[in-house]
């Protein structure tokens, strides 16, 4: 039972896409300056409290709750901080794989898989495209050996 953990390059992305959020905040906390001058000074000081405790708390504990791994013939993925959630797959359920990339993602060199299931998917995000398709590769080995074709 081997934990493969994200990426640590995940929290830089986490990172950047909260820093864009802020600079957008930023921009409309500006244009409500100029009718509710309290209450922009009072929203600009929350979202910057805010923006500290997730890169200084949030996403270092989220980096180490999520993973996945394999028992047996089974992928187990967890996530969550405040709410740990914790999926348990049977390979032979899955039915194909998606590996995507976003645009901030393709800059740290990370991806997605969807695991694609009857009606429903998974999905264990922000790892390298090397372990995505080490994901990927085993899943259809473990599906192979189960009898099923080729995802």
């Amino acid at each position: 039972m081997q934990n493969n953990l994200l990426s640590e390059k995940c929290i830089n992305l986490w990172r950047m896409r909260a820093t864009v959020i802020l600079i957008l905040l930023s921009f409309i906390d500006g244009g409500l300056f100029v009718f509710f001058p309290d209450w922009s000074i009072f929203l600009g000081i929350i979202a910057v409290i805010a923006y500290f405790l997730m890169i200084i708390f949030y996403f270092p504990t989220l980096y180490k709750t999520c993973g996945y791994f394999f028992e047996k013939d089974i992928i187990s993925i967890s996530s969550g901080v405040f709410i740990y959630h914790q999926t348990k797959i049977p390979v032979s359920q899955i039915q194909y794989c998606v590996i995507s990339q976003g645009y901030l993602q393709k800059i740290y060199g990370l991806c997605s898989v969807r695991l694609m299931l009857a009606g429903s998917f998974e999905s264990v995000s922000q790892i390298t495209l090397i372990n995505a398709y080490r994901l990927k590769n085993r899943i259809e080995h473990l599906g192979e050996q189960n009898g099923k074709k080729k995802i």
